[in-house]
């Protein structure tokens, strides 16, 4: 599609280095799914029930604030635009809050909890105060969906490095130290600062070009009236949050999956992690070739993506312990399958705001980006919850974290295996009923460039 003078083609360099916002904002996503759980279990010892707590109170206290900043986001008027400027305003306190979760103090069993809550709350506060701009802005950058989803194409990998790194370098860098407690300090204080750098990376790399004049100014109440009336956005963000329920559970019990089930090393489950993080990092640039070839349309494959990944993720269930490389092989299969839909998902957020400006003439990105957010968030918090309270039902002791009885073996199974399984059944499920395929987003995207020329237009008094 060609573009207008309002809108001029967005240059790799500024999508490659918006994409380094969400390189990042994975950093902590991908601590949290792959490592927070069994840091807390058994290294800083926490029970699981409280571990479990502290997910779900935290999360759900945090998801709650995330439509509130993207309502402060949409409402700020700056030189530097609408969101970007919070790129920078809370770049150093997320980095900084990144590297005191993992600080581990000596502490009471009871200071060790409320050192967790209070840390973990101040980290999921920074990050959403630097996220939902993030996310807010690609729809600020172009209005051009095709456009978004190729600077999607980008990011995503740019995301799922995040996840390389921490799987590739985080273990073997904690296992220099002498004991656990003083590697975490080191590395996380390292990749605090690498995630304040990143954020700032984007923040000096890209420009807003949708002007604030086309975001009429209304009340929290209405906001939130509009975003419930949005049936595409409840649409993406249900899908959301089944997706991250599922990442989770995965990804929170791979590391007790092989240490008590396929009984291997922290090397294996470098590896494993390692190659998952490649798929997550191959599977957007699949998605866009498929999608820039028109080998498949949107729906189609945010649906079937998810129907296979959930047949090999039952295949895992019924391959034996033994058999490890096999192990290995699926949970990376299924891990391609599902992150195909990453890109499309994250680029919907910009298209279902646009649609709800087709249909109320409102712009409401960033409370539909914080809606976002808070389904991502609200995703981790039952997930890393249930991981908790699971673990506790069965009977799992951080204090005797060298071996699990027999009769615990079948949580790993249920937390890795078929609890994932399901939540992709109903991801596919609830994909089914969203609407906003090629043509719909080609039609509303249309209306939205003729109403940012109208205000364009008007601010320069023509």
């Amino acid at each position: 599609m060609m573009k207008t003078a309002l809108a001029p083609a967005i240059t790799l360099r500024e999508k490659f280095c918006y994409g380094l916002g969400d390189t990042s904002a994975n950093i902590f996503m991908g601590m949290t799914m792959m490592f927070l759980s069994i840091y807390y279990t058994d290294v800083f010892r926490l029970s699981p029930v409280a571990m479990g707590s502290l997910f779900l109170l935290a999360r759900f206290i945090d998801a709650i604030g995330d439509p509130l900043i993207g309502l402060l986001a949409d409402r700020t008027r700056s030189p530097r635009g609408r969101y970007r400027p919070w790129l920078l305003w809370f770049a150093l306190p997320y980095g900084l809050s990144c590297a005191a979760v993992f600080f581990s103090p000596e502490l009471s069993a009871t200071g060790r909890i409320v050192y967790a809550y209070v840390t973990y709350m101040a980290l999921v506060l920074s990050f959403s105060l630097v996220v939902v701009p993030y996310v807010s802005l690609l729809g600020a950058m172009s209005v051009d969906s095709d456009e978004r989803i190729q600077i999607n194409a980008i990011r995503f990998p740019l995301a799922k490095l995040a996840y390389l790194l921490c799987s590739l370098f985080v273990p073997a860098l904690i296992a220099l130290f002498d004991n656990d407690i003083l590697g975490y300090r080191a590395v996380m204080c390292g990749i605090g600062v690498l995630s304040t750098l990143l954020v700032l990376i984007c923040y000096f790399n890209t420009q807003e070009r949708v002007p604030p004049q086309s975001v009429p100014a209304i009340g929290v109440r209405e906001q939130f009236r509009h975003l419930l009336q949005n049936d595409q956005a409840l649409i993406l963000f249900a899908a959301q949050a089944v997706v991250m329920v599922m990442n989770t559970l995965k990804f929170g019990a791979a590391a007790y999956f092989v240490k008590y089930v396929l009984q291997m090393p922290a090397t294996f489950l470098s590896l494993m992690l390692t190659a998952a993080s490649v798929a997550g990092i191959v599977a957007p640039l699949v998605t866009g070739y498929l999608l820039r070839r028109g080998r498949i349309k949107r729906i189609p494959l945010l649906v079937y993506s998810q129907l296979a990944s959930a047949v090999i993720t039952l295949a895992m269930g019924f391959t034996p312990a033994s058999a490890v490389w096999p192990h290995l092989w699926l949970f990376v299969s299924a891990t391609l399958m599902a992150e195909l839909i990453a890109v499309i998902l994250w680029a919907s957020v910009a298209d279902v705001a646009d649609y709800g400006f087709y249909r109320f003439g409102v712009r409401i990105n960033g409370m539909i980006g914080g809606g976002m957010l808070f389904s991502t968030k609200a995703g981790m918090a039952v997930g890393g919850a249930l991981v908790g309270y699971i673990l506790a039902w069965f009977g799992y002791q951080p204090d005797n974290a060298t071996a699990a009885l027999p009769e615990q073996l079948p949580a790993f199974r249920v937390l890795y295996i078929w609890l994932p399984a399901c939540c992709l059944f109903l991801t596919a499920g609830i994909l089914r009923f969203y609407r906003l395929d090629e043509q719909k987003t080609r039609d509303v995207m249309m209306r939205a460039q003729d109403e940012t020329g109208r205000a364009e237009a008007k601010r320069h008094g023509l």
